[in-house]
């Protein structure tokens, strides 16, 4: 690959198309050329802070260009393409006035262009009549994506602190998402049920579940597949009287939190086969300024969680899951967060285990969600997980 000395970048809003020539060519340095009014500190503190974890030696100078200063715009070109022979133009961003005026001095000088898109991957490379197309596909990861946008993920995420993708996790995840299925609508019941007495039942032994099976109802259900299923173990009926332990922890928190199943199922279908989606995280905890308070830095964080992200090269696909009722407020919450952290090469979807009904309600519902350009995944229950990975390979 060609050795880039000094690559000028044409500031964009969208931040992932400031950074790809960073990331292929790795430049000794790199020069901005925006205006006053988007290239803002804190969006330049955001790409350097992203150098600085993907490509640590690249220099990079930010300069203001007037927005109404053609003849200004034409002169710092001039001077830029003097003192930096060999220098390479990246046209991806851009305002109409610096565009204006590298085409007006393109007939004095012999400019290399290039330009790289994001969603398709392709490079265009501009040498004075010649003009070549080629494919480069190059990776970020969600964390680093999550840092260009001005924010961290925290060590809250549960890719980070709650969940450990083990071969035999994997394998209970699949068990209990059968179970999940079996019971369908009752499964949040269910669960809620045992987790609220398992919560407030008297602790006669360390480790051990004791619930009276009265109180469980229907629930009882639920107790009896999962040890059927091999999730329970230790379990014994004196009288009315259960007792019993989880199987892990991770099994004991999927039943105390009824949704983590169907997260932790769109999961592990879509990272089964790691070359279908280059990064996943689950349970993503975003800081929005990426400034993280404590004791020793007071403040007021805003953050938001998303269910699932995965990444597709450069494009990132916001994923929340719904095990239960849905209403449009997470269709807002999706679309401010993908908005934020994925700009208009994120891709979103609603993902829902039970199916939607016919309702007007839910025809407003699914014609709003088109509107945002969210998908809906509905009736997962009744999907088998080669239905639901077709689903994600298409968005």
């Amino acid at each position: 690959m060609e050795r880039v000395k000094v690559l000028v970048e044409f500031y964009s809003e969208e931040p992932i198309e400031n950074v790809m020539a960073m990331i292929k060519y790795r430049p000794e340095k790199i020069i901005f050329l925006g205006h006053k009014d988007n290239m803002i500190t804190k969006k330049i503190h955001d790409i350097k802070h992203f150098r600085d974890s993907k490509c640590v030696g690249t220099e990079l100078e930010f300069i203001e260009v007037p927005k109404d200063d053609l003849d200004g715009a034409i002169e710092l070109l001039s001077n830029i393409i003097r003192d930096n022979p060999g220098v390479r133009f990246e046209l991806t961003g851009g305002s109409e006035l610096i565009l204006i005026a590298l085409g007006c001095i393109a007939a004095r000088y012999d400019i290399s262009k290039l330009r790289i898109d994001p969603f398709t991957g392709k490079e265009i490379d501009i040498r004075g009549q010649s003009v070549n197309t080629s494919d480069y596909h190059f990776n970020i990861s969600i964390d680093e994506d999550i840092i260009l946008h001005g924010g961290l993920l925290t060590d809250q995420t549960g890719s980070f602190c709650d969940w450990h993708f083990t071969d035999s996790f994997c394998s209970d995840i699949r068990i209990m998402w059968d179970i999940c299925r079996k019971f369908k609508k009752n499964w949040n019941k269910y669960c809620g049920i045992l987790d609220e007495l398992q919560k407030n039942a008297p602790r006669i032994r360390e480790g051990f579940v004791d619930v009276y099976r009265g109180p469980l109802g229907d629930a009882f259900a639920l107790v009896q597949a999962l040890r059927e299923e091999g999730m329970l173990k230790d379990y014994s009926e004196h009288g009315k009287l259960i007792s019993f332990r989880f199987k892990n922890n991770s099994i004991r928190k999927i039943i105390s939190k009824a949704g983590n199943i169907l997260e932790l199922h769109v999961y592990e279908v879509a990272t089964r086969d790691g070359y279908l989606f280059s990064d996943a995280v689950i349970g993503a905890h975003i800081d929005w300024d990426g400034e993280i308070h404590d004791i020793n830095n007071p403040g007021y964080d805003t953050m938001n969680e998303i269910d699932v992200i995965l990444m597709k090269n450069v494009c990132p696909i916001f994923i929340s899951c719904k095990n239960g009722k849905v209403g449009g407020l997470a269709l807002h919450e999706l679309e401010t967060v993908s908005r934020k952290f994925g700009g208009k090469y994120a891709r979103k979807a609603l993902i829902i285990g039970p199916a939607l009904d016919q309702t007007t309600g839910t025809m407003y519902f699914r014609q709003r969600a088109r509107d945002m350009h969210i998908w809906i995944i509905d009736d997962v229950f009744r999907m088998s997980d080669e239905q639901l990975l077709s689903h994600l390979k298409r968005i």
